[in-house]
């Protein structure tokens, strides 16, 4: 009785080492996934990244306007800003393709 109590306490023991292991869940991390997790992202992740590229973009291209405000005339002022709602405006247009 007590060498099938030892067997099955074995059997149960290699069984948690097995498991440990070899884990059988599709979350495992390897080289493999890894790589093509960073070579071919999923497109919810892409749709996040392009956002932050544009809001980024947005940023500096309004600074760059108000930087060069003083040095422009009203008309070459209004032109980029002008531009400057045309390149928002294109930019929301992609992403909506997306």
């Amino acid at each position: 009785m007590k060498l099938m109590a030892e067997k099955s306490e074995q059997r149960d023991i290699s069984n948690i080492l097995d498991s440990i292991a070899k884990p059988e869940s599709k979350d495992n991390l390897t080289v493999t996934k890894l790589m093509n997790e960073w070579f071919n992202p999923r497109q919810e992740l892409m749709k996040h990244v392009i956002v932050i590229q544009m809001i980024a973009c947005f940023i500096v291209a309004l600074f760059l306007i108000v930087t060069a405000g003083d040095a422009l005339t009203p008309e070459g002022l209004m032109t980029a800003i002008l531009g400057f709602m045309l390149f928002c405006a294109a930019g929301f247009g992609v992403y909506t393709k997306l």
